[in-house]
């Protein structure tokens, strides 16, 4: 089946997944179009050797995504990739914007333009239910983008990811020395959300396919769609 021409918005951009996601698809044949909203234009996207595909769309608050209208360039594109993430230490009212009502105003906008796919970036352990704000959020924003019916939502709760270019943690540093601990490098994470977005185009392409998919990855699914 022909995979050529796929187009992707990307939320998140300007993070550490999101960098290399970026380049994942631009470097890719089958996607055609990378567009990313951001606060920041990264100047490592001036040297990308595919650099045509990127559109960047530079915004001062990701509070603008509330307003869906303003976002019909986006219609009928494949995928909407969301990798954003904040850190707890920065208060529990930002954790819960970054990782919880910017994802749903994604949603939103997916939703309003007709994107089939909405491709959700969680963690390992979410659980709407948890004593613990991380794992709750994730959760919770789980569960609202479930509730907004996508014909094809993948979530993936990656474990503990390994070196981050720019954002890189020391919980998850020392992480990778811990055999039992499910982690997933930077890198590898990328070329897996790139690789399910494929196949949920795929999937998509079936006359059989369900109206309404959600397809939970594991990171272990995760590692292995990152060696295909």
């Amino acid at each position: 089946m022909d995979q050529t021409g796929l187009r992707a918005v990307i939320l998140g951009a300007s993070g550490a997944v999101g960098r290399e996601l970026v380049t994942e698809l631009t470097n890719s044949p089958k996607w055609t179009e990378v567009a990313v909203i951001v606060r920041r234009k990264l100047d490592q996207w001036d040297t990308l050797p595919n650099k045509h595909k990127l559109r960047i769309t530079q915004v001062d608050n990701l509070d603008i995504l509330e307003k869906t209208d303003e976002w019909k360039k986006y219609a009928n594109y494949n995928t909407f990739f969301c990798v954003l993430g904040s850190r707890v230490k920065e208060g529990d009212a930002q954790f819960t914007k970054v990782d919880l009502t910017y994802p749903i105003y994604g949603g939103n906008i997916a939703r309003a333009n007709a994107i089939p796919h909405y491709s959700l970036l969680t963690s390992i352990g979410a659980d709407k239910g948890s004593m613990f704000l991380y794992t709750r959020i994730k959760g919770l924003v789980e569960e609202a983008l479930t509730k907004q019916s996508f014909p094809y939502l993948t979530i993936h709760r990656a474990g503990a990811i390994l070196n981050r270019v720019n954002d890189e943690r020391i919980g998850e540093t020392i992480l990778k020395y811990i055999p039992f601990i499910d982690k997933i490098e930077c890198k590898d994470l990328a070329k897996a959300l790139r690789v399910d977005a494929e196949k949920a185009y795929v999937d998509l392409q079936n006359p059989n396919q369900k109206d309404f998919t959600v397809r939970l990855n594991t990171n272990k699914m995760l590692l292995d769609f990152s060696k295909q």
